[in-house]
């Protein structure tokens, strides 16, 4: 008979009780195994009578945008029924991050599920003010403008809120609409971008108003860490002074996402692909563009802008140890890694997507809460310079 301890989950009372070696956990008195998993007990049966959990995290960070500096993250999750298990679990991740360049980044969202997941409310917010480049407007210019401080460089400011509410009509097919509000202001430019023919059909401060809708099939068995299924999208916004904007223009965008389990428990082939076409007088900041935290993350952010714009991407996603191991409160079964490759373009329209531009990468894992990684990434875009570093709450996609 070996000793081992349980949690009743609905409250905060523990009991010891003899056990066969044929019952799933028993560990011997007063090893660390044993005191790890009391902890884990009380830690679980804690959270079973919260309405939220909550992760803080914090340290250095570096990217070839931001300079070195310091990130601060928090990810909440809860639940807004507990006794609805079909809605995802909501979330609410939030980081400011500070860096030595003079960049200050605050970035959150709120993602709300409810009524068995027939209704989805979700609000993305951001403030940036950071230093950036501006190579210019459509491939060709882009690749002979080197970055420096003399050709590229400006500061931006820009302050973005986006409300969305989405509702199944059909079984996993959701009708969204939106609210779009931005403001964004560019001082501080560099001689080159003073002369540059697209930047110039603009003012240096703007605001950009619009609403839009979508369509979405989604069969994902979580939206913020999926492991299964996939995910289809169309979504059109449209922009005009008629609701306050500065410029009319509109954009239309198709989204793909697959999930699938391979090889083992725990790993997942992920692979996504995104194009946006846009018509109309589109200010420099809204044309489509690649390379950022979420897709091919090594380019800069920014640098490659035209009317349209398309990437792929897919990446291995492998946590170790098992189901039972993580179960157990076994550390290493928190950790795991992801690699990834993708290429993207841009051109005045889809018909000139001939030129694509490659890109790699690996990361680090850490789970913090159920189904929520802390990820850190080290992107490379084939044919730049350096690598970039990422940290953030959930996976990229």
């Amino acid at each position: 008979m070996t000793t081992a301890i349980y949690a009743q989950q609905d409250s905060l009372l523990f009991n010891l009780e003899s056990y066969s070696v044929s019952d799933t956990y028993y560990y011997k008195p007063k090893s660390f195994q044993y005191k790890l998993y009391r902890w884990k007990m009380r830690r679980d049966s804690i959270r079973a009578i919260q309405k939220v959990h909550w992760t803080l995290l914090g340290g250095p960070s570096y990217s070839s945008e931001n300079s070195l500096g310091l990130t601060a993250a928090v990810l909440l999750g809860f639940r807004l029924n507990k006794q609805d298990t079909v809605s995802h679990e909501s979330y609410a991740p939030f980081s400011v991050a500070a860096t030595l360049n003079g960049t200050l980044v605050l970035n959150g969202s709120l993602a709300l599920f409810m009524k068995e997941d027939k209704i989805r409310l979700s609000v993305k917010y951001m403030y940036r003010k950071a230093p950036s480049h501006y190579f210019g407007c459509g491939y060709e210019t882009i690749e002979q403008t080197e970055r420096s401080d003399s050709t590229t460089k400006f500061r931006l400011q820009k302050f973005q809120i986006l409300p969305y509410v989405q509702y199944e009509v059909l079984k996993n097919m959701y009708a969204g609409a939106m609210v779009d509000f931005q403001y964004i202001a560019a001082d501080r430019l560099a001689k080159r971008i003073e002369a540059d023919a697209y930047f110039n059909k603009f003012s240096h401060d703007y605001r950009c108003v619009g609403y839009g809708f979508s369509l979405l099939y989604d069969t994902r068995n979580d939206i913020a860490t999926a492991t299964s299924g996939f995910m289809l999208s169309g979504l059109f916004r449209t922009y005009g002074k008629y609701v306050g904007s500065n410029y009319d223009y509109s954009l239309f965008e198709l989204e793909y996402k697959h999930f699938q389990n391979i090889f083992r428990p725990r790993s997942t082939l992920a692979w996504t692909a995104k194009a946006q076409m846009t018509v109309g007088d589109v200010p420099f900041t809204e044309l489509p563009t690649f390379g950022a935290d979420s897709n091919l993350r090594g380019f800069y952010s920014g640098k490659y802008r035209d009317k349209s714009m398309a990437y792929t991407l897919i990446e291995y996603r492998h946590m170790f140890g098992t189901p039972e191991a993580l179960e157990r409160g076994r550390l290493y079964a928190k950790f795991g890694f992801v690699c990834w490759g993708g290429c993207g373009t841009i051109a005045p329209d889809p018909s000139g997507w001939t030129k694509w531009k490659w890109n790699i990468g690996v990361g680090l894992r850490f789970q913090v809460q159920p189904n929520k990684n802390i990820r850190l990434d080290l992107g490379k875009g084939i044919g730049e310079k350096g690598v970039s570093f990422y940290m953030s709450m959930t996976e990229a996609f």
